[in-house]
C-alpha cells in the first residue's frame, strides 16, 4: 500500500491508496474508500504520519491515568488488568466491520491487533467504573446537546447543536477531524471526531441519521455486553431510520450506561435512548426541541443514577439553560444562534455575571463542538482549544460534497462564535484549564494550584479558583493554607442552598483536621440551617463527631463541575 503526497495549489493532500488527507480550515478532513480493513490500513498510516496517532495513544494510557489519582501504585497493573478482562470477554461482540478496522489499522502502526481492540473498550471500561467506584474515582466526561425543528425554528428548519465533552486537552482538539468512510459495501458515514481514533461519539451517516453519545453515572453496569464503540458504528453503519437506530440499540445489552441521542434528519424526527446495561429510556420531542445533559429522565431510569450532587447539579444546569435559550428564540432560532448556545457561560444555579468555569454549558472539557443544519446541507465544526466551543468562528462544510469527495464544494461560509472574553477572562479562562490539565493528566497539584490562584487573582469574584485550591490543600493535608481559601469560597458562594451548604462543610471539615472544632461548629450549623440534603445531614453528624483525615480519602477535585466529589 502505498503513502503520496500532492499539492494542488492548497492544502497539501496525502495520499494512501484510495485515501485521501488533507486541513482545511485548520480541521483535518480524511476520507476513506475500500474495505474496512483496507480503510483501517489507510486511517493509521496517515494519522502516523500527521499526529503520530496522538489521540490513539491518549486513548491508550487513559484508564491508568484515572486509576492513578487513587491508587498511583497500582494504576499500572489494574489498567492493564481490566483491558485484558473486558477484552477477553467482549471482543466476539466487536462486530466484523469495526473489528476489520483495527484489524488494518493496527497493520499500519505495527502493533498487535489485539492491542487497539483493547483500546476500543477504553470508554466502556471508563464508564463501568463510574458505575462502581464513585468517588474516589471521580471523573468527568460529560457533553450537552439539542434538536430543534418545525415551530421551534426560523422557516422550520431542523437544527442540532452537540457540545463533546471528554478529556484530552491539547490531544483531541489539535487532532480536530471530519472522516468519511465510503466503504466496498454499505453506506457512507462521516465521523466528527479526533484523526486516530478509529470510531466515535458523534457523527452523520449517508442516511442522514445523526448520533450522539452522553455520558450516565449509573449502577446499572455488567462485564458483558456490546462495546460502545461497535454499537455507535453498527448504527452509522446500518441504520437508515430512527427507529432502525434504536432497534440496534435495544438488539442486546450493553456493558454500561450513556444516551444516544439520535436524529433523523429526512424525517425531521429524534429520540434518546437513554440506556444501562439491561434497561433504557425513549425520550421524544416536546415542542418540537429535544435536549439532552447526562442525567435520566423517567423515574424507571434514575433509581439507577449514582452521580454525586454536583454532578447533578453540573448536568441539570446545562439541561436548565439550553432549554431556556431555546425557548426563548421558538419560532426563530437560527444556524447562527446554535453556536451561542453551545457556548453559553451562565450558571443558573449562581445567577448574575457569565463565568469561565462551574455549571454551564461550555464546560471546562469540552473537547468538540458542532452545529448541523441538514435541511441547508450544511455542518460547522468549532476549531480551537479548550474548551472547542468558545472559537471564534464555526467552520463550515456541505455535507454532501464530504459524501462525494467533492472538494470543490467542501467549503461553506463560517459561522460567528463565541462572544469574545474580556482580558481577566481569558486569563482566568487560560490559567482554569491549565490547572485542570496540570491535575488531570500531569497528576501535578502544586502546578494546578500555581494557575488556580493566577485565575483567582485576574477573576477575585469568582467561588470556583479559591474552592478547589483550598479543597486541593486540604486533600494535601496542608489546612493552615487552605482554611484562607475556603473562608474566601464561603463569602462568595452563592445560588442555591445546597452549593452554599456544601461551602460551609467544606470550610467546617478544614477547620476540624486542623484541629479547631470550635471554630467548625458555627459552619456546620449554618448548613444545617440550609437543609440541603445530603450535605445538611452530614454537617449534622459533625457537630458532635468531628471530621477526620479518613474522609480524604474519598474526595476527589473535579475541574469541570468546579468543586469535588465525596461522600457525605
Amino acid at each position: 500500500m502505498g503513502m503520496t503526497t500532492e499539492t494542488q495549489n492548497q492544502p497539501e493532500i496525502l495520499r494512501c491508496d484510495n485515501a485521501t488527507l488533507e486541513r482545511r480550515k485548520g480541521v483535518y478532513l480524511l476520507h476513506l474508500k475500500g474495505s474496512y480493513e483496507e480503510m483501517g490500513y489507510q486511517h493509521g498510516a496517515l494519522a502516523l504520519r500527521t499526529t503520530g496517532n496522538a489521540a490513539l495513544n491518549y486513548f491508550d494510557t487513559m484508564i491508568e491515568s484515572v486509576i492513578a489519582h487513587a491508587v498511583p501504585p497500582l494504576a499500572g497493573f489494574i489498567g492493564a488488568l481490566l483491558k485484558n478482562v473486558f477484552h477477553t470477554l467482549n471482543k466476539s461482540r466487536m462486530g466484523a466491520e469495526l473489528g476489520d478496522h483495527i484489524r488494518g489499522y493496527a497493520s499500519a502502526i505495527g502493533r498487535p491487533p489485539s492491542d487497539l481492540e483493547k483500546i476500543a473498550m477504553v470508554p466502556d471500561i471508563l464508564h463501568y467504573l463510574i458505575g462502581v467506584a464513585f468517588p474516589p474515582l471521580a471523573m468527568g466526561p460529560s457533553c450537552s446537546g439539542f434538536m430543534a425543528r418545525a415551530s421551534a425554528t426560523q422557516d422550520g428548519k431542523l437544527l442540532i447543536g452537540r457540545n463533546f465533552d471528554f478529556f484530552g486537552q491539547g490531544v483531541w482538539d489539535a487532532a480536530n477531524a471530519l472522516i468519511v468512510m465510503e466503504p466496498d459495501q454499505g453506506q457512507k458515514l462521516c465521523w466528527v471526531g479526533a484523526l486516530g481514533v478509529p470510531a466515535g461519539p458523534q457523527g452523520i451517516n449517508e442516511a442522514g441519521i445523526v448520533i450522539s453519545l452522553h455520558t450516565k453515572f449509573n449502577r446499572d453496569v455488567r462485564l458483558t455486553g456490546i462495546p460502545l464503540f461497535s454499537l455507535c458504528a453498527r448504527i452509522m453503519q446500518h441504520a437508515e431510520t430512527l427507529d432502525d437506530a434504536l432497534a440496534i440499540i435495544a438488539e442486546q445489552p450493553r456493558m454500561c450506561g450513556l444516551s444516544l441521542f439520535i436524529t433523523d434528519t429526512k424525517a425531521h424526527d429524534a429520540a434518546v435512548c437513554g440506556f444501562s446495561a439491561n434497561d433504557m429510556e425513549i425520550i421524544r420531542p416536546e415542542n418540537d426541541i429535544l435536549v439532552r445533559a447526562n442525567h435520566y429522565i423517567t423515574d424507571a431510569m434514575k433509581k439507577y443514577e449514582v452521580a454525586p450532587h454536583p454532578w447533578v447539579l453540573h448536568s441539570t444546569a446545562r439541561y436548565k439553560r439550553i432549554n431556556h435559550l431555546l425557548n426563548e428564540k421558538h419560532g426563530a432560532l437560527a444556524p447562527e444562534d446554535i453556536p451561542r448556545i453551545l457556548s453559553d457561560r451562565v450558571d443558573p444555579w449562581e445567577g448574575g455575571p457569565e463565568r469561565v468555569a462551574g455549571n454551564i454549558v461550555s464546560a471546562t472539557n469540552n473537547a468538540q463542538s458542532v452545529a448541523y443544519s441538514p435541511d441547508d446541507d450544511a455542518l460547522w465544526l468549532a476549531n480551537g482549544t479548550f474548551p472547542v466551543c468558545r472559537s471564534e468562528k464555526f467552520e463550515g462544510f456541505r455535507i454532501s460534497a464530504l459524501f462525494a469527495r467533492d472538494r470543490a464544494n467542501y467549503d461553506i461560509p463560517d459561522l460567528p462564535g463565541a462572544p469574545a472574553l474580556g482580558a481577566d477572562e481569558k486569563i482566568a479562562e487560560y490559567n482554569y484549564q491549565q490547572a485542570w490539565q496540570a491535575h488531570q493528566d500531569n497528576h501535578d497539584d502544586d502546578r494546578a494550584l500555581f494557575h488556580l490562584l493566577q485565575a483567582a487573582e485576574a477573576l477575585p469574584q469568582e467561588p470556583v479558583f479559591p474552592r478547589l485550591a483550598g479543597i486541593t490543600h486540604m486533600k494535601h493535608k496542608r489546612f493552615a493554607q487552605a482554611i484562607p481559601l475556603l473562608e474566601r469560597n464561603v463569602e462568595l458562594t452563592r445560588g442555591t442552598p445546597l452549593m452554599r451548604a456544601e461551602a460551609h462543610v467544606w470550610l467546617a471539615r478544614c477547620l476540624d483536621l486542623a484541629g479547631d472544632h470550635a471554630a467548625a461548629v458555627p459552619h456546620y450549623r449554618a448548613a444545617v440551617e440550609l437543609d440541603a440534603p445530603p450535605v445538611s445531614a452530614a454537617a449534622r453528624r459533625h457537630i458532635d463527631y468531628p471530621c477526620t483525615t479518613k474522609v480524604l480519602a474519598d474526595v476527589s477535585p473535579e475541574y469541570t463541575v468546579g468543586t469535588a466529589v465525596v461522600k457525605y
